[in-house]
């Protein structure tokens, strides 16, 4: 196998909080109290074919040993709301659960099951990860800015939620990842995956892993953790589905020009990306100053935040759904009210500019690479590689938030160049 395409391990860290507290029926008869990390339960592309540092290997999938799933695990009636499961359950014995954003009830759907709880050292299972040959960029197929940014009007809190994502489409007949596509369904384990059983194994196949929903919590909660019903099999009672799921059913990508739907095979992980967070004058259009990697202009302040991945100063995170994600918690509380650009770059390597240590090999495309899930409020903006603005960056994507006083309100920031 050549090098670009050796398997690289992305089960990221820091996606989860720590569970407490106690609630459910009967006492847990599975010893436990342990905490791990989230699994991976979704693809992901390396592009630049490059990991941050401590992701475990690829390796062999486990499941605590469940008998009794009705004493052992979490029940439905312990799913509540902003409350998280104790560490000492490994599972949850219910329906698919789903919260309500709206009011935050909760609903139940489909057939009790085993689900194996995320977080817990007695469960791993880890989705592929793969390399990526770098003497090709490879296109974005999309760009998702998080919820929050897009969808608030204004935000008081000064506690902000960051979120940015890309995905990737990839079709049977590419030439370096279609290997990794399954196109028949048919059967629960469908060629080419392989269940990994020995250190050092890969799934082997872009599939995605079933998952049980908020298992408690909220759309918005840091309590929220879910689990898996793949399960170990064999015959224990109610001993997991033995299912992979085709992973563009499950995440959703519509584009924002109206454009169909994309299946979404895989997300996109860079090294080179950068975040930077800038007050803004409002309504005028700051600059992209390429030798600096900011924006520039008549009363563009300085950065409060400027992170990048490949310093290790930004992470992805992976969340109790198994995804990964670029996360960060800004604490604006000494901000001032006003609008403030939310900027992801992917910085290049030449000498102008912010240089990434690894060679870029990730690009946001004109006639490829689209904004999807377009919130109400705030318009992301993309800017895209090889535009005139730009150096050797692989290119940008914005939002312009507003930081209302507390009890106060206002119209959102948008975006002042259009999306091209």
């Amino acid at each position: 196998m050549p090098a670009f395409r050796k398997k690289l391990s992305v089960a990221l860290m820091g996606g989860a909080l720590v569970c407490s507290g106690a609630i459910g029926k009967g006492k847990p008869t599975t010893p436990g109290g342990e905490t791990g990390v989230n699994n991976l339960s979704f693809p992901v592309i390396l592009s630049d074919n490059a990991s941050p540092a401590g992701f475990p290997l690829d390796g062999a999938w486990r499941w605590a040993e469940i008998t009794d799933p009705a004493t052992q695990c979490l029940g439905e009636d312990g799913v509540m709301p902003g409350q998280p499961v104790p560490p000492e359950y490994v599972c949850y014995y219910g329906r698919h659960v789903t919260v309500v954003s709206e009011t935050g009830s909760i609903e139940f759907d489909g057939d009790p099951m085993v689900w194996w709880l995320q977080k817990r050292t007695q469960n791993f299972w880890k989705s592929l990860s793969v390399g990526h040959d770098v003497s090709t960029p490879l296109a974005v197929s999309a760009v998702d800015v998080g919820d929050l940014l897009e969808s608030s009007p204004s935000i008081q809190t000064r506690q902000i939620r960051v979120e940015f994502n890309m995905l990737q489409h990839v079709t049977a007949d590419d030439p370096e990842l279609g290997q990794f596509v399954v196109t028949d369904w048919a059967a629960a384990v469908p060629f080419p995956c392989l269940v990994p059983n020995a250190p050092g194994d890969s799934l082997d196949c872009f599939a995605a892993l079933g998952m049980s929903g908020a298992v408690p919590g909220t759309e918005q909660s840091g309590n929220e953790l879910q689990g898996s019903d793949f399960g170990p099999g064999g015959t224990r009672p109610n001993p997991g589905t033995q299912m992979l799921l085709d992973p563009s059913t499950i995440r959703e990508a519509t584009p924002a020009d109206g454009s169909p739907a994309i299946p979404v095979n895989a997300l996109v992980y860079s090294s080179c990306a950068r975040l930077v967070i800038q007050k803004i004058p409002d309504h005028t259009s700051p600059a992209w100053d390429r030798s600096s990697g900011l924006w520039s202009g008549p009363g563009v302040g300085v950065p409060l935040v400027n992170l990048a991945a490949y310093t290790g100063a930004w992470s992805t995170e992976i969340t109790s759904g198994g995804s990964i994600v670029y996360g960060y918690n800004w604490n604006a509380k000494t901000a001032a009210t006003g609008i403030y650009r939310l900027t992801m770059v992917l910085d290049g390597n030449d000498s102008e500019g912010p240089v990434c240590n690894t060679q870029l090999a990730t690009e946001f495309a004109f006639g490829v690479t689209k904004l999807v899930n377009q919130g109400e409020n705030n318009l992301s903006t993309l800017i895209y590689a090889g535009d005139s603005d730009l150096g050797d960056e692989g290119g940008i994507v914005y939002v312009d938030l507003e930081l209302a006083a507390k009890g106060g309100g206002g119209g959102g920031g948008k975006g002042n160049k259009p999306t091209r």
